[in-house]
């Protein structure tokens, strides 16, 4: 192993080891505050037919983000690749739980060969269209329903022209880098991407109001707290946004007076459903197949090629 593979070893180990700490001391802190036995009550209450719900809207959503991946992933593909679509997406769910931050596109690009930059705009049209789509809902959410709040809008006025200017020159270096990388149909593909993560929001919205609807929270507030939830796990400071999920849900669902043990019972069953059980399916898929990330060669040619 080379001095600088070597580095890059160490960084992601110090990340994952830090990103599992941040997650389980957060954790830790949320559960010694409530009653577990509470919380078993609550589970007991929404019962098994709500469980079956949340599970089958989740297939919904798997549906939605592998569309979502597949239609950002094929412009930059001229050869059938030798994987399986469906495989790598499952797998990259499991991939999630060893990579500093648990995003599942970053997973689900690691199996996919070829050049760092392909993949990278790949990544950028698959989790970028979401988070448009959850910063403008969160945003349009919380100037309704958090009015104490707008004054820190301010600090958009710098950040947004930032994360703009940031991925204009993501792009731009990318093209530069690798020409054929200009055909890339960003118009069409955010077409498409943009109701499909619209789609996706939605959908967990549904998840979790199928939990806090017992309680008189409205689907709209539902809406808006999954928008912010999202825009949270976003920021790759935690374990598969473990802990982040659970504590944003505590903090804005306290506006409405629920007990924390129902509160946090939502983003419990969400994450289980959306997040785990695909992991595990992942898990057995990378197993049975044999299956290798590729993660960062970026001597390849093409996207299809083998190191």
């Amino acid at each position: 192993m080379t001095n600088f593979a070597r580095k890059n070893a160490v960084k992601r180990f110090l990340g994952f080891f830090l990103k599992s700490g941040f997650s389980a001391v957060v954790l830790y802190l949320i559960f010694s505050s409530i009653d577990i036995r509470q919380l078993a009550a609550y589970l007991k209450n929404a019962g098994l037919k709500t469980f079956v719900l949340i599970l089958v809207a989740g297939m919904v959503l798997w549906l939605t983000e592998y569309l979502r991946f597949s239609i950002s992933l094929k412009p930059v593909i001229d050869e059938p690749l030798k994987t399986p679509l469906r495989r790598i997406f499952f797998s990259g769910y499991a991939l999630r739980f060893i990579i500093p931050g648990g995003h599942g596109e970053v997973g689900k690009m690691a199996f996919v060969s070829g050049p760092y930059s392909y993949r990278l705009i790949a990544y950028l049209m698959d989790k970028g269209s979401l988070a448009a789509v959850v910063l403008i809902g969160g945003l349009a959410g919380i100037w309704k329903l958090y009015p104490a709040i707008r004054v820190y809008y301010r600090l958009l006025v710098i950040i947004i022209p930032l994360v703009c200017f940031g991925a204009g020159y993501i792009i731009r270096k990318s093209k530069k880098g690798f020409p054929g990388i200009g055909k890339y149909p960003f118009k069409n593909v955010l077409a498409a991407n943009i109701p499909l993560s619209i789609a996706h929001v939605m959908i967990m919205a549904l998840q979790y109001w199928l939990v806090l609807k017992a309680y008189g929270v409205s689907f709209f507030s539902t809406y808006t707290t999954v928008n912010i939830v999202l825009c949270a796990i976003m920021i790759p400071i935690s374990f598969a946004g473990l802990g982040v999920r659970e504590w944003t849900t505590l903090q804005l669902l306290k506006f409405y007076s629920l007990p924390k043990e129902s509160a946090i019972l939502a983003p419990l069953l969400v994450f289980l459903c959306n997040v785990f059980i695909p992991a595990l399916i992942g898990a057995i898929v990378i197993l049975f197949f044999k299956m290798k990330p590729k993660l960062f060669p970026k001597d390849s040619a093409t996207l299809h090629q083998q190191r």
